[in-house]
């Protein structure tokens, strides 16, 4: 992960830039600075790995601050950026002798940017760079109705109230998103305002379309009609989670059970996969395939995570047959409590029994163990399986 700034004196650029800069996920904390004279970084003060310097608004001053932050550090990365298609030779040359690397054009083609800060952090070498740890957990459904929502939500409730971080819950769930529903949320915005307003979308904008539950939980809703998400490139999505990445401690996506190949640029950016499945037989036969679906899109098997939600006792010789057939074990186990969940969605709102109940002391071991808080007691009635561990086979 690269540190990162851009200088402008124009706002609306400056902001552009910014957005650029952390929908690539590879540059956080990203920093506005100004290129006024009396802004200019002293000696002794802190200068980014990379830095994006808007020429659009007095050049003369823009280059000496270039020359300024060559000086204070010479290794980092100095990009010049204009919305003129092609600067002449003598703006080049002056950018170049300033201490400027790299020209973008604005409007910034993505791909080139992602190239540069890819090619930066390679120079660095993993010795100068460990690999950053995304935040990202994916909870889907091996199909739909099985409660992929339910445990999206309640997850995120638990691991909001035990951590007292940031958590970021976003609905890409199709063709409707439930998410709000689930937590009677009235909701302004959706992933499509996100999607529609890429060029601003950076941290604070999106933190404008979030919308905050009372347990601290706060969610990017999902579709409300049926076309929208033919509206909505998938090819975008990584975008945004990437910036919501650089928002919060801890994020979840809702993803549903529906999704293809073309979905695999956004699971790659995942931790770990929840696949949440019920132990009947359209249910792990679907499972099944969902596990070989995501491995054959290069995912490793490490990252996925078995949840049978509704789980009964009578269900165990199913599930040890189906854990033996696929060399993989399943995480968890959550008890079937159709009254409660029922009366829960009804009423829009999480799960919220006492410390006692099981299926609430279930949500609430699993949120300790994605936040690395000391886990509660354990209820009664078994073991909590370690869910975020490496998974192990057999």
């Amino acid at each position: 992960m690269l540190t990162a700034a851009v200088a402008s004196l124009i706002a609306k650029n400056g902001a552009y830039l910014r957005a650029c800069l952390e929908q690539t996920g590879l540059a956080r904390p990203v920093t506005e600075w100004s290129v006024a004279p009396e802004r200019h970084p002293a000696p002794g003060e802190s200068v980014p790995d990379l830095v994006l310097i808007d020429l659009d608004r007095d050049q003369d001053a823009c280059f000496a601050f270039a020359a300024q932050l060559r000086k204070l550090r010479p290794t980092s990365c100095l990009v010049a950026c204009s919305a003129v298609q092609q600067p002449s030779p003598e703006v080049l040359m002056q950018a170049m002798r300033s201490g400027m690397q790299e020209f973008l054009r604005i409007p910034v083609e993505a791909g080139r940017l992602q190239e540069i800060l890819e090619r930066i952090i390679r120079e660095r070498g993993p010795a100068e760079e460990p690999e950053a740890v995304g935040k990202l957990t994916v909870v889907m459904g091996s199909k739909g109705g099985v409660g992929s929502t339910t445990v999206a939500v309640n997850l995120g409730v638990q691991l909001a109230g035990l951590t007292r971080k940031r958590v970021v819950l976003l609905d890409f769930g199709r063709p409707l998103g439930h998410v709000d529903l689930s937590l009677d949320l009235q909701a302004r915005f959706t992933v499509r305002h996100a999607i529609e307003n890429l060029e601003r979308l950076d941290s604070h904008f999106l933190s404008g379309l979030l919308t905050r539950h009372a347990s601290g939980l706060e969610v990017l809703a999902g579709a409300t009609d049926v076309d929208e998400w033919q509206h909505i490139p998938v090819s975008a999505l990584p975008r945004v989670v990437n910036v919501a990445q650089s928002t919060c401690d801890f994020l979840l996506m809702d993803l549903g059970s529906v999704y293809s190949s073309e979905w695999s640029s956004v699971l790659h950016l995942a931790r770990t996969i929840i696949v949440v499945a019920q132990a009947d037989v359209p249910g792990l036969w679907t499972l099944e395939r969902h596990i070989s679906a995501l491995i054959a899109f290069g995912l490793e098997p490490e990252r996925l995570r078995i949840i049978i939600n509704r789980w009964h006792r009578s269900d165990e010789d199913a599930l040890k047959a189906f854990e033996k057939r696929i060399k993989c074990s399943i995480f968890a186990r959550i008890p079937n409590d159709f009254r409660q969940v029922s009366e829960a969605a009804n009423l829009g709102a999480p799960l919220s029994r006492n410390h006692n109940d099981p299926l609430t002391t279930r949500f609430r071991q699993m949120a300790s163990q994605m936040g690395g808080v000391a886990p509660p007691a354990a209820a009664k009635g078994g073991v909590f399986l370690n869910l975020f561990n490496r998974a192990s086979t057999r």
